[in-house]
């Protein structure tokens, strides 16, 4: 589906961006809408295309990509204090 974004994206990372990081988001933008840029994939689903050991290696891949800029989560809110909010119990992330 996504292949445009992901070679775009392939380029625009650099070789900051390595290892399981740059793999999970790659499969991210291969799989999102070619139209919306929106991906539904799961952890799990993330976790097992990039070869993960298990979904909080993703997890943490996410984050790291996150601090260097490469923010792949949606907000759902923001809390009570004000920070914005991507994940709650109860509400798949």
């Amino acid at each position: 589906m996504g292949y445009e974004l992901r070679r775009q994206l392939r380029n625009a990372l650099g070789p900051e961006v390595t290892g399981l990081q740059r793999l999970v988001a790659l499969e991210i933008a291969d799989d999102a809408n070619d139209r919306t840029r929106i991906s539904w994939a799961s952890l799990d689903d993330l976790a097992r295309w990039a070869g993960a050991k298990n979904k909080a290696v993703v997890r943490d891949a996410l984050k790291k990509l996150a601090a260097a800029g490469w923010e792949f989560r949606v907000p759902i809110g923001k809390g009570k204090d004000g920070r914005i909010l991507y994940a709650v119990p109860g509400k798949r992330l």
